[in-house]
C-alpha cells in the first residue's frame, strides 16, 4: 500500500465514511420480542398475583384469631382497646370468657400482648399476639361493678382505651 492511499484511508476513516476493513461483521440473529398483546397478558397477570398476595396478607393483618368457642363471651384487645369495652354477667355462676389479641407480634409497644386484669377479684389474664384462649370466671356472689384493665401496652392502666367495665347482675 502506497502513502498516498495509506493517508486516503485514514482521512476517510476521520471523516466517518467507511472502507471494506472498517464494515462491522453482521450481529448474530437476536431472539424476537413477544409481541405487544403478549407482553401485555404477562404483565397483566403478575400484577394482579402482586395485588392478589398484598390483599392476602392484608386480610391476614386485619383478621383476628378464629373464635375458640361459640358459648363464651368474646372480648377482644388490641392498640384501640376493647372490645366490648362492657359486659355484664349473673351473680355467683361460672362464665366462659374468651379474651383475644388482635393484634401482631410486630407492635413496638408490648409485642402484641395484651392482658384482661380486674384486681379486686384476683384476674390476670393474658394473651399473646394474634391469639386467643378460654377463660373459666366464677362470678361474685353479691353483684358490682368492677373495673378491667390491660398494663402490658397501649399506655398501660391509665390509659382509657385499655379499661373496661365488668358488671355483674343479681
Amino acid at each position: 500500500m502506497s502513502r498516498r492511499s495509506r493517508r486516503h484511508d485514514a482521512s476517510a476513516r476521520h471523516r466517518g465514511s467507511r472502507t471494506p476493513r472498517d464494515t462491522p461483521e453482521p450481529r448474530p440473529n437476536r431472539p424476537q420480542r413477544a409481541s405487544k398483546p403478549l407482553r401485555s397478558l404477562v404483565f397483566s397477570v403478575i400484577a394482579v398475583a402482586v395485588v392478589a398476595g398484598a390483599g392476602l396478607v392484608l386480610v391476614d393483618r386485619l383478621s383476628g384469631p378464629p373464635t375458640l368457642d361459640e358459648t363464651a363471651i368474646r372480648v377482644d384487645a388490641d392498640m384501640g382497646g376493647f372490645d366490648p369495652g362492657t359486659l355484664s354477667v349473673p351473680a355467683g355462676e361460672t362464665v366462659r370468657i374468651e379474651f383475644a389479641s388482635l393484634d401482631t407480634p410486630y407492635h413496638s409497644d408490648g409485642g402484641g400482648w395484651h392482658q384482661f386484669a380486674i384486681d379486686e377479684l384476683g384476674i390476670d389474664w393474658q394473651v399473646g399476639p394474634k391469639s386467643s384462649k378460654v377463660f373459666t370466671l366464677a362470678t361474685p356472689e353479691e353483684p358490682g361493678t368492677y373495673a378491667f384493665y390491660c398494663d402490658i401496652c397501649c399506655g398501660g392502666k391509665e390509659n382509657p382505651n385499655m379499661q373496661g367495665t365488668l358488671t355483674v347482675t343479681a
